[in-house]
Parts: structure tokens; sequence; C-alpha cells
């Protein structure tokens, strides 16, 4: 005869072999650092997009000094002035290391540059199990028949251009504004993923002051 299995045993089985089921093909979510992989390429896509999309081809062959006042509260200020030195230069301008040596003087500002996210799920969440007459817990991991989880990356940046010995406003480009998603699908226990991040920015609209 077989010995009558006690009833937190049997749960005990039961959740590791459901547990093991239905995580096998997954792995836990860990970053390294203070944001993910995708965090970080949504931000610096949105970066590249929103300074792409300015056009500082009127002001070739001016010598022009970065004032980055303004950028100081962002953490990818570093990030940002590189991608804009590299624009500025491709659109014919010449950038000078003092502000004294300058015509012009371009103040990146930053409106926006973070990220968001949301989720739909279709399926049961993750349910704690305590086992009768012991301090063990079992947790039976999220069951997703659809699951939906956009990450979003926001960018809005604009700038001003002014005469650098006078400070007189001569125009600000303004509305740029770019986003970047990622999303993360599980269809019928199948996960995947999509990006829109090749997604080309609006161009900006000039205002003359």
């Amino acid at each position: 005869m077989f010995a009558k299995i006690p009833y937190f045993s049997a749960v005990l089985t039961t959740g590791l072999l459901l547990s093991y089921m239905l995580t096998g093909c997954s792995a836990p979510w860990t970053t390294n650092t203070q944001r993910s992989a995708i965090e970080q390429l949504l931000l610096s896509d949105v970066i590249e997009r929103g300074i792409a999309a300015a056009d500082f081809h009127p002001y070739a062959g001016k010598k022009v000094f970065l004032d980055s006042t303004y950028l100081e509260p962002q953490t990818d200020k570093a990030y940002l002035l590189g991608v804009l030195a590299m624009k500025l230069a491709q659109d014919g301008l010449i950038l000078t290391g003092e502000e004294k040596e300058a015509d012009l003087l371009i103040q990146p500002l930053c409106g926006v540059l973070a990220t968001d996210y949301d989720k739909i799920l279709i399926g049961t969440p993750s349910l704690p199990v305590p086992v009768p007459d012991s301090s063990i817990s079992l947790v039976i991991p999220e069951i997703a028949l659809f699951q939906k989880y956009d990450r979003y990356g926001y960018g809005r940046f604009s700038f001003n251009i002014l005469e650098a010995r006078t400070r007189i406003p001569v125009t600000r480009l303004s509305g740029v504004t770019t986003k970047a998603t990622y999303t993360d699908w599980i269809v019928l226990l199948i996960p995947f993923s999509t990006t829109n991040i090749s997604e080309n920015a609006a161009p900006p609209k000039e205002e003359l002051l």
C-alpha cells in the first residue's frame, strides 16, 4: 500500500510543477544599471531623432558656442550635447570652445525626456498560495493568455539662438517632439517584441523673435 501524501506536500508539489511548466520559457527581469537597456534605448532614440529634426543650415559658416545651462537637471545631458554638437557640425556650423569667440549662442532646452509604460493582461495575475500548518508560501506565476506591455520614450526639445556678444534673440526652433515605443507581447504563451524606434520625427517650427 502507498502511504498517504500529506495535504501540504501535495500542494507544494503541485505548485512547484505549475511554476516549472509556466515559467520554463521565461527569464526574470534584471538590470545592473539604474535604468534598463530598453529605457536607455528609448531615450537615446528620442534624443537622436529630436535633434535630427532641427535644421541649423541657415547658420552654416557661423561660429557657435553651446550654452548648456538649461540642461543641468537632465541625466542624459552629456549624450544630448554630443549628438547636438555632431548635428551642428554636419549642418556647417563651427563650434567654439569659448563664448567670446562665437558669433551665435545656442541654448538647447529639453522640456520632456522620460519613459512611461502601460500594460494589458488577459489571464491570471501572480497569486500567493499559503501552505497550511507551515510558514511556507508558494507563488503561482502570472499566466498570460494575452499580454501587451508598452514602454514609451518621450522627448521635447527647443533651441534658442542668440547673438553671442549682445545676447539679442535671433530665432527659436521649437516644437521638436519625439516618441519611441517598445512593446513586449505574449499571445497564447508565445512571447515576442515589436518597436517603432526607426520612426522619423516631425520637422521643427521656426519662430522669428
